[in-house]
């Protein structure tokens, strides 16, 4: 049976002799119950080449097979140009334009990303679905992961519970924050006047940002956070709380003219890839309108300061 990417194979080691073959799966492998029952649609667990049962005991040297079931995709493919930044044979890293939205949803129901990679995958022969392993708003820019079969999108949604995942970004927020570094902390829930936007409140679901300033300024404020939950608007709504929203956020602060969304860029990435073991850090430079806005307020900045 031939290795591909809907195939995970693993040897038995030495101090796994003896135990079952579910040990090993659920165990080391730490394959979900949910992944493993869809597998009787498709797929299956192979001990030396033979379907077997969970309840196998192994020996030393043992080769066990995981076969995973795949859905075919139901999203409309479209072809629309984007960005790869990092790809192999079981994921992929892509570089979002600000304005696009990621997803059909609501008003938005096609020229999404997701559209986009539904038409690469044909165009490179991958009949899959379209896993993202994560999102970011329609009008942030930056670093999305994209994993191509079942296996790895459940390895690293794990790290993205465990935190293990790291997802940061650089923001241009209003004015400038006193403090070089910080970490908020405040609950974020649904906006009582307003159906989309989010807001610091009680009772809401727990929210961390970590943050530290790259340079302060009295126009505007650059600065890296990086986040530790994964609330809708986190960023937007945490600086937007603090008096320092934003800059050019069309829904907490005010748009600007030139400028496509926000000054929220998700520049860096850090995981561990499911499959090889490997520590991978890709990074994003700042857009460049993005950076021009950031040159401006910085010359704004200067001028007041020589008056």
């Amino acid at each position: 049976m031939l290795d591909h990417p809907h195939v995970l194979t693993t040897t038995v080691k030495a101090n796994e002799e003896g135990v079952m073959v579910k040990d090993i799966v659920y165990g080391r492998l730490e394959l979900s119950r949910g992944l493993l029952r869809r597998m009787k649609r498709g797929g299956g667990v192979y001990l030396n080449g033979q379907r077997d049962y969970l309840s196998r005991r192994v020996a030393e040297g043992d080769t066990i097979q995981i076969i995973f079931f795949d859905e075919e995709t139901t999203m409309e493919p479209q072809d629309i140009p984007f960005e790869i930044v990092y790809e192999d044979e079981y994921l992929l890293i892509v570089n979002k334009a600000a304005g696009m939205a990621v997803h059909p949803t609501g008003a938005y129901q096609e020229g999404t990303l997701a559209n986009a990679i539904a038409h690469y995958w044909r165009k490179i022969g991958l009949n899959t679905k379209v896993r993202l392993v994560h999102r970011i708003d329609k009008d942030t820019s930056g670093l999305i992961l994209v994993a191509k079969e079942p296996y790895t999108l459940q390895r690293l949604l794990q790290q993205l519970n465990r935190q293990e995942l790291v997802r940061e970004y650089l923001a241009i927020v209003e004015g400038e924050l006193m403090s070089p570094q910080g970490v908020l902390t405040m609950s974020i829930g649904r906006s009582m006047d307003h159906g989309v936007k989010r807001a610091v409140k009680e009772g809401g679901k727990e929210a961390r940002t970590v943050y530290k300033v790259l340079y302060a300024g009295p126009r505007a404020t650059l600065l890296r956070a990086r986040l530790e939950s994964g609330r809708t608007h986190q960023i937007r709504v945490h600086f937007a709380d603090l008096g320092h929203p934003v800059l050019g956020d069309p829904l907490y602060n005010k748009a600007i003219p030139g400028i496509p969304g926000q000054a929220l860029h998700a520049w860096r990435l850090e995981f561990t890839h499911p499959r090889t073991g490997r520590l991978h850090v890709v990074t994003s430079p700042i857009p460049t309108k993005m950076l021009a806005l950031w040159k401006r307020c910085r010359k704004e900045q200067q001028d007041v300061s020589s008056d």
